[in-house]
């Protein structure tokens, strides 16, 4: 009896260990399960698209220019992306930090690397082009390389939809940044404002001027645009009633201006098609007057 026991008993082990053998076997083809990588986004778009590619469970901390979705709010901030922590972002235990080329300290970057974290540094994007490939490495940094596929390829068909409806001469746009403390400054070249004029075929009425300069009396008046758009950081953060001199523009007083998130209008994210709508249904109402003989 006791010799028929250690008999079962063996039988037993060797079918375990067949089992055992057929399902490492059959799995021997499949990549291990990875675990989601611990991302610190330091630049308000790219956290943008992270929440746009439905990855957001996998940031840990974000910068103080991310602040869309509101859900972003709930996040730890890391500071600002052209002054970025050593210690704050490294305690959050990131495995990457996602950023841009406009991230500084070069110093902080070079031992955030050296403490084995994958910094990902992004170009600027500054055209629907840029946008668009932005988006699809997002998508390979986060696991969602599908999902950013067919979200290019959707934003693609919006922007270009927004650039076949553009005809006829260019209108000349003044575009504006409310800077809180700092007033109203003017966009000129070289700048996201500029940049997005020229995605909806549109000529900035400042082109004389470069980078982002103080607004004054004189220059908003011999702007004379055909249309203005203000972004703000903040809604209500530009009040009219403190610049009269804009206020008295034709193009103002005659409804040809748009207000709105400097996030949405200067962020070349995943809104871009949203940007390009409402500057190119602007110019529409430029072209309505023209054809009027206004």
């Amino acid at each position: 009896m006791r010799l028929m026991a250690v008999a079962a008993h063996w039988a037993a082990c060797v079918s375990f260990a067949a089992l055992t053998l057929a399902a490492s076997t059959a799995h021997a083809g499949e990549p291990e399960a990875r675990s989601e990588p611990r991302i610190v986004s330091a630049d308000g778009s790219l956290t943008e698209t992270v929440y746009a590619l439905g990855a957001e469970d996998a940031l840990v901390g974000v910068d103080t220019t991310s602040n869309y979705p509101k859900a972003v709010n709930e996040l730890p901030k890391v500071g600002y992306l052209r002054a970025l922590p050593f210690e704050g972002v490294l305690a959050l235990k990131p495995d990457v930090l996602l950023t841009t080329d406009e991230a500084e300290p070069a110093k902080t970057l070079e031992r955030l690397a050296k403490a084995g974290v994958e910094v990902v540094q992004l170009p600027v994007a500054r055209s629907p082009a840029d946008t668009l490939a932005r988006i699809r490495e997002v998508g390979r940094v986060v696991g969602k390389e599908a999902r950013a596929k067919a979200m290019a390829a959707s934003i693609q068909k919006r922007v270009a939809a927004v650039e076949t409806a553009q005809s006829g001469t260019p209108a000349r746009v003044l575009f504006l940044m409310a800077a809180g403390d700092h007033g109203v400054m003017i966009a000129g070249q070289g700048t996201a404002g500029q940049a997005l004029l020229e995605s909806v075929g549109a000529r900035n009425a400042m082109a004389d001027v470069r980078g982002y300069k103080p607004a004054n009396r004189e220059a908003l008046l011999a702007s004379q645009p055909d249309a203005i758009v203000v972004v703000e950081s903040r809604p209500g953060q530009f009040r009219i009633d403190q610049w009269p001199q804009l206020a008295a523009l034709d193009a103002w007083k005659q409804g040809r201006h748009y207000v709105g998130d400097s996030m949405l209008l200067l962020g070349f994210g995943p809104r871009l098609p949203q940007a390009m709508e409402a500057v190119a249904n602007l110019l529409t109402e430029v072209e309505q007057v023209a054809s009027n003989g206004h």
